[in-house]
């Protein structure tokens, strides 16, 4: 947490960079597990650096999560591990293609020309304000590398994947041919983890989590749609996930937290909230700081409210705004007089789009886009 005491220009100069510490889900996105004990406050807002002459601040880049503190998902739950040995794994790739490969090994993969890439990957069953998103840079191929090789026949339309936990979905081809699509092998410069999909897995910028399927054993080119294993979820209501999961802006606050004894979306109730209580004169500078995305657009304003959306004031960015990057941002607070005051969130893209009041469509299933609302106890003197 930033030290409350610390001015704006103080903090532009002087704060830190923390890690965020992963809470994963125990049986994918739609029941997720948390134990707040174990969770902080997320990225602190990168040191920014002011030109002696004046102008402009010179922003850096965006923070990036270590492999151990990024989340983990799976539709086998947040231990399962497949642990395959490269030696015994293999990749087919069929369907509507000139020349199958039934047995493509993870050395003809890793010897294909390699591109890294820095993107921001969230559960598209993130709740809003969770932590089930995380920042990282990618190494691998371009997907369409691939497809040239095996020669992609004209009446192909989308790829099916397969992963080994039994994991299913599909992408439109002209999305696969893109040059920022990688199939991926490596993550923050390390071989991709096992648990992250180690041998190989889709990186799709632009897009949730629920379309970068893991531990690839297949990719098909197929004639039709094809809806894979969240896709055809819920069976018992008649709309289900997206197909699309086309990632919107969104934003949350980092600090203040205020956390609940939680084993599931805090929408569905039932949770007992936890308010942190900030303290000291009245007028101090409290820094409340978080982060915010815009999919394949870029984040073009935070707005910060102090008093449950009454006002709004424009908040700081403190890290470079880039597509498909989370950036930071910052907010100098005042502390008020003694009372409960809510903080709330919200941004807007490059193409104008405000980040609405709650969320929009059905639920969970298209990804959470509402407002992120912190309550907090404050005791000033």
């Amino acid at each position: 947490m930033v030290d409350p005491r610390l001015t704006r220009r103080r903090f532009l100069r002087a704060s830190g960079l923390a890690a965020v510490t992963a809470v994963v889900p125990t049986l994918g996105c739609d029941r997720s597990k948390v134990t707040f004990l174990e969770t902080p406050t997320a990225p602190v807002p990168m040191p920014v650096e002011v030109p002696e002459e004046g102008g402009p601040a010179e922003l850096p880049a965006a923070p990036i999560i270590s492999n151990d503190r990024f989340y983990l998902q799976s539709i086998k739950g947040q231990n399962y591990d497949p642990e395959i040995r490269a030696g015994q794994w293999s990749l087919a790739v069929d369907g509507l293609v000139d020349r199958p490969e039934q047995g493509l090994r993870y050395e003809a993969i890793t010897a294909m020309p390699l591109q890294r890439q820095v993107m921001t990957m969230q559960c598209i069953g993130n709740w809003i304000g969770g932590p089930l998103v995380g920042n990282a840079e990618w190494g691998g191929t371009p997907f369409r590398n691939l497809l040239d090789q095996v020669g992609v026949r004209q009446e192909a339309i989308r790829v099916k994947f397969t992963s080994v936990d039994g994991y299913t979905t599909s992408i439109p081809l002209e999305r696969a041919l893109r040059e920022e699509v990688l199939l991926a092998w490596e993550m923050n410069g390390e071989t991709l983890p096992s648990k992250h999909g180690y041998p190989v897995r889709l990186i799709n910028p632009g897009h949730y989590g629920q379309k970068m399927p893991k531990w690839i054993t297949r990719i098909e080119l197929i004639d039709d749609e094809y809806l894979g294993y969240w896709e055809r979820r819920p069976e018992n209501k008649s709309f289900k996930w997206s197909d699309a999961a086309v990632a919107t802006v969104n934003s949350r606050v980092d600090a203040p937290v205020s956390l609940w004894d939680d084993e599931k979306d805090p929408a569905n109730g039932g949770v007992t909230y936890v308010y942190q209580t900030l303290r000291g004169e009245v007028g101090r500078e409290y820094v409340v700081h978080g982060i915010a995305m815009a999919g394949e657009r870029t984040v073009e304003l935070v707005e910060v409210s102090t008093d449950g959306g009454a006002t709004w004031e424009e908040a700081t960015l403190t890290s470079r705004s880039e597509p498909n990057v989370w950036c930071t941002w910052s907010h100098p607070w005042s502390l008020p007089a003694s009372g409960r005051y809510e903080i709330l969130a919200r941004a807007t893209d490059s193409a104008g789009e405000a980040q609405p009041r709650k969320d929009e469509g059905p639920d969970l299933y298209d990804g959470r886009t509402g407002w992120h609302s912190v309550p907090v106890d404050v005791s000033t003197t």
